[in-house]
């Protein structure tokens, strides 16, 4: 048996992160992250096949691969079964692709999964012809077991968590209970990927996720996580990150790492046996993460920059505590400036994410967000349109009021335009009010200032500010 799996090319010349709850276009950052899920299913079917796995997004002589060149290169090798990672916002891309290689390989079962297919169900087969099969959760397990039922000529109806056409009807099986034991799943295959095309947005270094932990039981109104990996706190064993970190460093030569979770102080006494026994190894590492801003104290915050750690994301979202409680974050205010000021005082750099066009929004708190963002002294900041994604409770209201403005899924992207018109802001005052915050933050002279040195220290730094003041040009400027 042949397999072929692939990150799909680029749409409209924007490539996408396909990264469970993390769909959007490759903006600001002008960073592509290594398909996390895509190089463990690749892991899986190294057992039962012939592999050949790929992303579009860093493939080929020009740093990509074009649809033409993708269907030569699937139509070449021939596969029994094509695996396609897939998201909302690329979502027609991903469909088209699908589509384009059933008419070269019309033998191949093609297979999609991803939040796409979690959210939508069987409507998500309904709006995608080019694809057989969907799974519907977390992929792995269903994946393994689809192989074994090929592998074995066995009906593979009966395996949990995937949909399927029957003659023009969509059929599902049963769902698939959340994966107990991470451990038992395989490091991602990354002798397969361009590891020096992944690089940090914000030292040009390559890197790699690391996948720590799984669910989150936060009920966050906007977020997917807890829907795509539950609400329940999951992790990988001590030992399992440790041999990955180890491998990363001795067979790919990979030292920058982006520990891929939801809240990496949640469970405090694990973050901190990580920290020290990354601490005990003496490695030259260093790594980013995200947590809340109310799990955070100074000792293990100094623990992490000791172990390597040079980058906290925060979730901030906005500055305005009404908003944040309608959106059951959790969180006050405080909390945030408790937490920058404490990563400020251990010496870790801070990117803030924030999300205009929550409800309760209005140009009044969107300028407080602003202001509170320029001033609370963070190293980076993200901006974001509040998507209304399927099933999520910020969905289902923005469907109830009618203030979802656009019906094509491509649309539900966090780092693209504002699909919804709640009646007190616009989806062209979300618009503005994101780029206008990235401006405001980053083109300050004296943050100019504070960078400088920082580029003069790593020449690598010089490429990614070009790249930012690029997008920061055409940004904004719908086509």
């Amino acid at each position: 048996m042949k397999v072929s799996l692939l990150n799909p090319p680029p749409v409209d010349g924007d490539k996408f992160i396909r990264e469970g709850r993390c769909m959007q276009s490759v903006d600001s950052w002008a960073a592509i992250w290594p398909p996390l899920a895509l190089g463990i299913l690749g892991s899986i079917a190294k057992d039962y096949a012939q592999v050949d796995l790929f992303d579009c997004n860093v493939e080929g002589d020009k740093g990509e691969l074009p649809l033409d060149q993708t269907i030569e290169r699937v139509k070449n090798f021939n596969p029994h079964l094509i695996v396609i990672n897939t998201s909302f916002p690329s979502i027609e891309g991903d469909v088209h692709t699908a589509e384009e290689l059933k008419k070269v390989c019309p033998d191949a079962l093609i297979v999609g999964f991803g939040v796409f297919f979690t959210l939508l169900e069987e409507k998500s087969m309904s709006e995608s012809n080019g694809f057989d099969i969907g799974i519907i959760g977390e992929p792995e397990d269903t994946f393994k077991e689809l192989l074994e039922s090929l592998d074995s000529n066995i009906n593979f109806t009966e395996v949990p968590g995937l949909m399927w056409r029957n003659n023009g009807v969509i059929k599902r099986s049963k769902d698939r209970e959340f994966i107990k034991d991470l451990d038992k799943l395989p490091f991602p295959s990354r002798e397969y990927y361009k590891n020096d095309r992944y690089t940090l947005p914000h030292n040009g270094e390559p890197f790699t996720l690391i996948g720590v932990s799984r669910g989150c039981p936060y009920p966050c109104t906007y977020c997917v996580a807890p829907i795509y990996y539950g609400n329940r706190l999951r992790r990988h064993s001590l030992e399992y990150v440790m041999s990955e970190l180890e491998e990363c460093q001795t067979k790919y030569n990979i030292k920058q790492f982006l520990f891929w979770e939801e809240v990496f102080t949640m469970d405090r006494k694990f973050g901190i046996e990580l920290c020290n026994a990354i601490i005990d190894k003496k490695w030259n590492i260093s790594w980013a993460t995200t947590t809340r801003a109310d799990l955070v104290d100074e000792e293990i915050l100094k623990k992490m920059k000791q172990a390597g750690c040079t980058l906290m994301g925060l979730g901030i979202e906005t500055a305005d505590q009404n908003i944040m409680d309608l959106s059951k974050k959790k969180e006050k205010i405080e909390d945030v400036e408790n937490a920058v000021a404490l990563c400020k005082k251990v010496g870790l750099a801070t990117m803030g994410h924030f999300i205009f066009g929550l409800p309760g929004e209005s140009k009044l708190t969107i300028e407080k967000t602003i202001k509170f963002g320029l001033n609370l002294g963070l190293d980076y900041i993200q901006a974001y349109a509040a998507v209304p994604y399927p099933k999520t409770p910020l969905g289902e209201l923005a469907r109830q009021k009618g203030y979802v403005t656009s019906s094509r899924w491509m649309d539900y992207n966090f780092g693209g335009y504002s699909i919804m018109d709640l009646g007190t802001v616009t989806p062209e005052d979300i618009d503005e009010a994101r780029i206008d915050m990235l401006r405001r933050f980053y083109m300050r002279p004296s943050y100019a200032a504070k960078k400088l040195g920082m580029f003069v220290s790593n020449p690598k730094q010089i490429l990614q500010a070009a790249k930012f003041m690029k997008w920061m040009k055409t940004k904004g400027k719908k086509s």
